[in-house]
């Protein structure tokens, strides 16, 4: 009887572990995770009263984010990294460009042709609201979005313009006529992608815009803005 006994409290341990087992916890499941993100946006100033007419350019930037969800649905991040920001700016086009007369070579303060670019080398802190829905959407993959506010610091402002006739571009840094603070509000809204149980891939459309006047003395009202896309690889 006792050898009986014991064979089926060891088997019953067996189903237990074997159960126990099965239920392992899903990605989704994680609550904390953390990460890196390489962010493609597109930089533009928009206004009013504007010293200059820009164009977006583009702007590349990497964060460390860290992500909790205390429910499945609901989470908060926090990041921290490098971002360019600024815009393209449209001078008179008196030549017709150098595609339209290649024989002439246009002057700097004539005609820019879409040549001249306002760089912004910013640090960055967006802390965020995350949304998630509780189910997949697809096997392996649920909506996500995010709300929240980002902490801008300008270390450098640049007047690039570059000259593709002889390759000597010019770069004059103009930080001091702009202001090195902003807080701007960000949006963004995507998917959360199950890599095989490694991590998450998330690849969000992200939008960023300043509540600061940009200009420290008398150019006008403008703000940065930025738009693109940002994919992020969460442990």
């Amino acid at each position: 009887m006792t050898l009986l006994g014991a064979l089926g409290t060891s088997s019953a341990q067996s189903k237990e572990e074997v159960v126990a087992q099965g239920a392992e916890p899903q990605p989704f499941d994680k609550k904390f995770r953390w990460g890196l993100s390489w962010n493609q946006y597109w930089g533009n100033v928009k206004g009013n009263a504007l010293p200059e007419e820009y164009f977006g350019k583009p702007c590349l930037g990497f964060n460390i984010l860290a992500q909790y969800y205390p429910l499945s649905f609901v989470g908060m991040s926090v990041g921290a990294g490098i971002q360019q920001r600024g815009a393209g700016i449209i001078n008179p086009d008196n030549s017709g460009g150098s595609f339209t007369h290649p024989w002439e070579y246009p002057q700097f303060d004539a005609d820019s042709t879409y040549r001249q670019r306002l760089r912004f080398t910013t640090y960055e802190i967006p802390v965020t609201l995350l949304l998630r829905t509780p189910k997949d959407v697809i096997k392996g993959m649920r909506l996500s979005g995010a709300a929240g506010i980002s902490y801008i610091k300008t270390k450098k402002v640049s007047d690039f313009f570059m000259s593709v006739e002889d390759g000597y571009h010019t770069d004059i840094p103009v930080t001091k006529d702009y202001l090195t603070n902003d807080l701007a509000y960000q949006l963004s809204l995507g998917t959360d992608i199950d890599a095989g149980g490694s991590g998450l891939l998330q690849v969000h459309l992200v939008y960023t815009k300043g509540t600061k006047n940009m200009f420290a003395v008398g150019q006008g009202s403008g703000h940065l803005e930025t738009y693109g896309f940002r994919v992020s690889w969460l442990y």
